[in-house]
């Protein structure tokens, strides 16, 4: 693939990647800001209940986070993984534009 056309992929996957990254990492670090407090145990680690605390239970906030990070169902898993293909996509084709240019300015 020509360098220039591997370039707009790149641009355009960034672009389109860069709103559902903000999400997920945004949501990831607010919940784990939250959690220092009040450490968390996933429900499905342990198959038992949720183990939250009266408070977490309550808050609106907290529990939207946790939807947006880790809900969805079906939606929100093939959402995650086209996140982290997408994401894996960006660092392969970052990858070949940086060994591009550092071959180019080897031969100069």
């Amino acid at each position: 693939m020509k360098e220039a056309n591997l370039r707009r992929w790149h641009r355009n996957l960034g672009i389109l990647l860069a709103v559902f990254i903000i999400l997920q990492a945004g949501s990831g670090l607010l919940i784990s800001l939250g959690e220092l407090s009040v450490p968390h145990t996933h429900a499905h680690e342990e198959g038992q209940g949720s183990l939250q605390t009266h408070e977490e239970a309550e808050s609106f906030w907290h529990e939207s986070l946790e939807f947006i990070h880790h809900g969805g169902g079906t939606f929100g898993t093939i959402y995650r993984i086209l996140v982290g293909v997408g994401l894996a996509g960006m660092a392969v084709s970052g990858s070949i534009i940086f060994f591009k240019i550092k071959s180019r300015s080897r031969r100069n």
